[in-house]
């Protein structure tokens, strides 16, 4: 599992650095990332067998991967919209344009937190793919990600404390009926809600936390433990910053704990200052953050309190089940530990931000998502390991404080996904537009017309020109559209992307030139309360080019309408 997920992410991690840091071409570092993975795979091969010996394992692995996979698609896929879906803010095409600027003349772009980017260029490289599909793939690699690592971590985790064949199968039927429980209610919620507002470089880093937390979890040596966290933190770093701070500040405080556990005076010492380091910039990192307390933007407020509420909760609980496991298991303590500190810090830093009476706004409101999905992946994986243990020692055999804890997280988990689930509530009705996938969708809207720009790209072609604009009334669509036809922002976080193209409507127009605009009655109906509700000339600028005597307007299909299918309309100089 964790070589998959190895050959799915390092070269695009390396390259991502490379670039950010040394400005380095993307595919200095996509060679290192490869030559590293070759190097892993070899020794990994060498040290351990490639695949597991025990055949029911292999078919509940197996079957766990299909069915947590099958579900997403089935509850986020929505084929009508291409899988991936908007609720009105203009954020996947600013990081469309981020994409553009990072890889063609910006490495020092968006603060260096461009992993997302660089892989889905990648994979635009790779396979051909265009931004949108490219995107696409971006986001679905989070679940997949996750997926393969609780997966892969609880396999690991069974391997070390087990030889009981019936223990191992036991802990993984658990995860897979817990995963199957709690994503629908809380995960997928969470990713869909993520992905519609755009936030996908927020949204991508859970994959380096969620393997920064198996990666100090698993390995016996003290020093690898150390490793692990410091090549962690930097690919977190370039991922996404915003909780930057609480993983300095848990790593820190880990790092001081392992210097505990490593032997020899003479190298504790480093671990320590290791350690301390860590500390040091995570205040850095705090204060870095301070200035965004007073940023607005578009986000769906949900009941925070509430979340927080649960969070701390959560923390308390964890606190218990340390405690109450047994010491012979310490792969299971070094999960919690480590959940429990990035959530505990995260909730620390939450409550003193409320406390000082700060207003709460867009990034206070996405502070807390991070702490949520790695609160929730160890509660499947403890409430895994805690079945199995049962298993372990025969059912009839299990002293009842064993089956006490088991039976104590079992509903821990169950009532902390309601409890976060109640929190976000708020974006239910636009989940249910998804899971439903068929019109109408009142609560969601098309991220791009794929229809309409395969028509645009044919136009393109047939015509000899050049892109000049596309209009629409969907400000996340106008932007997200634009990039994707070849037009980039020049200064796209000034701007923020293409917004005043729809504000305006100016589009570029001249010889050798093609402009677009989407023509359906729904449209017409949305220029005019735009440029009503803004001062906007939109709908003047699009009935005047409508009016042209050269217009030219084709239907297309869009099974995302009720009516199947929608109009663009285009000139050409």
């Amino acid at each position: 599992m964790f070589l998959v997920l190895l050959w799915l992410l390092l070269p695009g991690a390396l390259a991502n650095l490379f670039r950010a840091v040394l400005g380095l071409p993307l595919w200095v570092g996509a060679v290192a990332g490869t030559a590293g993975g070759v190097g892993v795979t070899w020794k990994v091969l060498a040290w351990r067998r490639a695949w597991p010996t025990y055949g029911p394992l292999v078919l509940i692995q197996v079957l766990y991967l299909i069915t947590t996979l099958g579900l997403t698609w089935r509850i986020l896929g929505i084929p009508a919209l291409g899988g991936l879906v908007s609720i009105g803010g203009g954020d996947a095409g600013n990081h469309a344009a981020l994409q553009m600027d990072f890889v063609t003349h910006k490495p020092k772009t968006y603060e260096g937190f461009t992993f997302f980017h660089t892989l889905t260029y990648g994979l635009r490289w790779l396979f051909g793919l265009d931004t949108f599909t490219s995107f696409r793939a971006g986001f679905y690699l989070v679940p997949v990600s996750m997926a393969l690592a609780l997966a892969g971590g609880l396999e690991f985790v069974a391997g070390r404390l087990w030889r009981s064949g019936r223990a191992m199968v036991a802990a993984q039927a658990t995860l897979w009926v817990a995963t199957v429980t709690a994503w629908p209610f809380l995960l997928l919620r969470l990713l869909h809600y993520h992905q519609s507002d755009g936030f996908y470089a927020h949204l991508f880093g859970t994959v380096p936390l969620v393997l920064a937390w198996l990666a100090y979890a698993l390995p016996r040596s003290p020093w690898v433990r150390c490793a692990a966290l410091a090549v962690f933190v930097v690919f977190y770093r370039y991922t996404y910053g915003l909780n930057l701070g609480d993983l300095l500040a848990a790593s820190g405080l880990l790092v001081l704990l392992e210097a505990t556990r490593v032997s020899g005076s003479k190298y504790r010492g480093g671990v320590v200052l290791l350690g301390l380091v860590f500390l040091a910039a995570a205040t850095y990192a705090y204060w870095r953050l301070l200035p965004l307390k007073d940023i607005s933007g578009g986000i769906t407020f949900y009941s925070y309190a509430r979340a927080l509420r649960v969070q701390c909760w959560t923390v308390v609980g964890l606190l218990a089940v340390r405690f109450l496991s047994s010491r012979e298991e310490p792969v299971e303590r070094r999960l919690i530990d480590f959940a429990l500190l990035f959530a505990g810090v995260n909730a620390l830093v939450q409550q003193a931000y409320l406390g000082a009476g700060w207003r709460v706004d867009y990034y206070f409101l996405k502070y807390g998502f991070h702490a949520v999905v790695l609160l929730l992946c160890l509660g499947l994986l403890v409430i895994s390991i805690r079945v199995g243990g049962l298993f372990q020692k025969g059912l009839a055999r299990a002293g009842r404080w064993e089956w006490a804890l088991a039976v104590l997280v079992a509903v821990g988990l169950f009532e902390v996904t309601r409890g976060w689930g109640r929190a976000f509530k708020i974006y239910v009705p636009s989940y249910w537009d998804r899971v439903r996938a068929e019109p109408p969708l009142p609560n969601l809207d098309a991220l791009e017309d794929r229809g309409a720009v395969a028509l645009a790209r044919q136009v393109l072609r047939e015509e000899g020109k050049s892109f000049g604009g596309y209009l629409s009334p969907s400000w996340p669509r106008t932007n997200f559209t634009n990039v994707e036809l070849g037009w980039v922002p020049d200064d796209w976080s000034r701007t923020n992307g293409h917004w005043p193209l729809f504000v305006s409507g100016q589009v570029r127009q001249g010889p050798g030139l093609c402009v677009f605009w989407e023509a359906s009655a729904s449209d017409w109906e949305g220029y005019q309360r735009f440029s009503k509700e803004e001062g906007s000339p939109l709908a003047d600028v699009v009935r005047g080019l409508q009016a042209r005597p050269d217009a030219v307007c084709r239907e297309h299909a869009a099974p995302w309408v009720a009516s199947g299918s929608r109009t663009l309309c285009y000139r050409c100089d």
